[in-house]
C-alpha cells in the first residue's frame, strides 16, 4: 500500500513537471505574433525643447517605459508630465550613483528600479527572437547603442554615440521604436540587423562605448 502510494505521488509530480516543462517550451518557443506594436507613449529627452547638453534619453526611456506598465496608452506624455519624471529619476541618480550622464546598462537598471520599482530583465548578445519574445509578454525594452551607426537623418551630422532607445514593437520589417533622441522619434523602425550593429554600452570608468557588449533591457512590473 505504501508502495502503491509512493508510485502514485511520483506519477503525479511528474505529470506537473511534464506540464511545467511543456508550457516553458511553448512560452520560449512556440509560435509569436505576426506583428505587435506596444502602445507606449513617447516624450523625447528634452520635453521643454530645451536641447543645450541634453543627455536624458536614459531617463525618458525609462519615463516611456513607465508610463505604459502603469497603464498610460495615450500617444504622447504631457511635457510637464514627462518632466517631472525625468527630473525624479535625475534627482535619484544625484543621491545614488553620483552622475546622470551617460548611465550605463546597469546604472539604467539599478534607476529604473530604484526610483520607479520597474523589475529588470538584462539579456546579454540578445538575439531577434529574445526580443520579440518579451514584447510579446508585454514587456518594453531599452537598448543602449550608439545613434550615429542607426542611419537616422537627424544623427548625420553627429549624434549621440551614447544613447538609450525603447523598442515597443515590430513588424515583417523590423522593429519599431521610441527614440528620445529627436521630437520625431515617435515609432520610428529598424531592422534587427541596424539595432544589433549599433548595439554597445558605456563603460563609465573607461568613458568610453563597449561595441562587443550588445546587451538589452527587459523592463516589467
Amino acid at each position: 500500500m505504501e508502495n502503491l502510494f509512493s508510485n502514485k505521488t511520483y506519477a503525479s509530480i511528474a505529470v506537473v513537471v511534464a506540464i511545467f516543462v511543456g508550457f516553458f517550451i511553448y512560452h520560449q518557443y512556440g509560435p509569436l505574433p505576426a506583428t505587435l506594436n506596444l502602445a507606449v507613449p513617447f516624450t523625447d529627452q528634452a520635453p521643454t525643447g530645451n536641447w543645450d547638453r541634453n543627455e536624458d534619453c536614459e531617463e525618458a526611456s525609462i519615463t516611456m517605459a513607465n508610463a505604459f506598465l502603469n497603464g498610460n496608452h495615450d500617444t504622447t506624455l504631457p511635457s510637464d508630465v514627462a518632466l517631472t519624471y525625468i527630473t525624479s529619476l535625475k534627482n535619484w541618480e544625484a543621491a545614488n550613483i553620483g552622475y546622470n550622464a551617460n548611465t550605463g546598462a546597469y546604472a539604467t537598471s539599478s534607476m529604473a528600479e530604484g526610483a520607479f520599482g520597474i523589475t529588470v530583465r538584462q539579456i546579454a548578445n540578445y538575439t531577434e527572437n529574445d526580443l520579440k519574445r518579451a514584447l510579446a509578454d508585454g514587456h518594453v525594452v531599452l537598448l543602449p547603442i550608439n545613434a550615429q551607426l542607426l542611419g537616422n537623418t537627424t544623427y548625420l551630422n553627429g549624434g549621440p554615440l551614447y544613447h538609450m532607445i525603447v523598442v515597443r514593437g515590430y513588424n515583417t520589417s523590423g522593429f519599431i521604436v521610441n527614440d528620445p533622441g529627436t521630437t520625431d522619434g515617435n515609432s520610428n523602425a529598424y531592422s534587427f540587423a541596424t539595432l544589433h550593429n549599433a548595439a554597445a554600452d558605456w563603460n563609465n570608468s573607461a568613458k568610453i562605448m563597449d561595441s562587443t557588449i550588445k546587451i538589452a533591457l527587459v523592463l516589467s512590473k
